[in-house]
């Protein structure tokens, strides 16, 4: 359903959402995310767990309170979503179709036509989903503590947005360095950036990210800050790291791929914002290999590369990232341009996880 409507209509649902919730549900927690230092992102849970769940995998982020955040994202429990826009909005339905799931408000441009404004999906994955001026709306139905840790999940994709500025971005992919040099590994899925991210932070490299992370452009080159404090690994290769951490928490199994996953805030001595990205690098698992190698990447392999960045980061952002059309060509082009200036390497690794670290010690030293 689309429904042509005013500006000042949009603000009317967005205070009419507010009002729903504040009325209906207690507020349970209210928790306040920086988002390296570029946004600050208010999170007000008003859903029974959920805010267990996103200080402890956000505890990295969480910080003190501000007077006037960059955002705020709404979070209720909301229980059979298919006729909320009737019960709530009052948007009326044609009483022999279904009842309407899915509406998008425009407002006229400057030449009498007519933007797209904002839009609310109630037969998403996720539930009741709304956005405008910097309110993200999130009305959840019977997720559970593991649906939290799904492929770009919805605080992922309400961060992507936030961050989608000229010189800033999310990103799908995994960044560690040493002494204040960093490499980006792109997020191509199965390729070992995880294992190979992970074990290098337990072998004494700076770490930022095994999966998303944020970029930002500065005068003086790239940099890359960490968003989450938990991590994902296999169950093989958690057996191979058993002994080295120590420090991290088991939280659960992920719904997908049946991947293990660890709260590492223990590690938060290895953290580190605002890293310098000095290299760009696509790991490669060879299982025939006797030995990791590195080659310096052609410029059509270095072009595939950051594609691959972008494409990955896109393509984990579902409903409440963009759809296709011009949004995904100026996001892949501004992560091109973000990525440009870094030289390109390609890792092949071997089943030798700990030969995999010293190969890649040796190109970050090099740099």
């Amino acid at each position: 359903m689309v429904l042509a409507l005013g500006a000042s209509v949009a603000s009317h649902v967005t205070e009419t959402l507010k009002k729903y919730i504040t009325s209906n549900y207690p507020l349970i927690k209210e928790l306040f995310v920086n988002l390296g230092n570029v946004k600050t992102v208010r999170v007000l849970s008003y859903y029974p767990g959920f805010e267990n769940i996103i200080n402890r995998e956000l505890s990295w982020s969480v910080t003190s309170p501000v007077s006037c955040p960059d955002a705020t994202v709404w979070l209720w429990r909301e229980i059979g979503s298919a006729d909320f826009l009737g019960r709530v909005l009052g948007v009326d339905d044609d009483k022999e179709q279904e009842p309407a799931r899915w509406v998008e408000l425009f407002h006229p441009d400057s030449e009498g036509g007519m933007c797209g404004m904002a839009s609310i999906d109630t037969e998403g994955e996720w539930g009741v989903h709304y956005s405008f001026n910097n309110e993200y709306f999130y009305g959840l139905d019977g997720l559970g503590p593991s649906d939290w840790f799904k492929e770009g999940h919805f605080i992922v994709q309400a961060f992507f947005r936030i961050l989608n500025l000229p010189s800033t971005s999310l990103v799908h992919g995994a960044c560690v360095g040493l002494e204040n040099t960093g490499v980006l590994m792109c997020a191509r899925g199965g390729g070992g950036k995880s294992t190979l991210s992970v074990q290098a932070m337990l072998k004494g490299f700076d770490y930022v990210s095994d999966d998303y992370l944020i970029l930002h452009k500065t005068d003086e080159g790239l940099r890359a800050s960490p968003i989450y404090s938990f991590i994902t690994l296999s169950p093989e290769m958690y057996e191979k790291m058993y002994d080295d951490l120590d420090r991290a928490r088991f939280l659960g199994v992920s719904p997908w791929k049946g991947k293990y996953i660890f709260d590492i805030y223990g590690y938060r001595d290895r953290f580190r914002d605002h890293y310098p990205v000095k290299a760009l690098l696509f790991p490669e698992i060879n299982m025939d290999a006797t030995s990791p190698s590195i080659a310096k990447c052609s410029q059509s392999e270095k072009g595939k590369t950051m594609v691959q960045v972008a494409h990955s980061t896109v393509s984990q952002m579902g409903f409440n990232g963009f759809k296709g059309g011009q949004k995904d060509r100026d996001f892949i082009l501004k992560t091109i341009n973000m990525l440009s200036g870094l030289d390109c390497y390609k890792i092949t690794l071997c089943p030798d996880i700990l030969a995999n670290v010293e190969c890649l010690r040796g190109l970050v030293l090099s740099l």
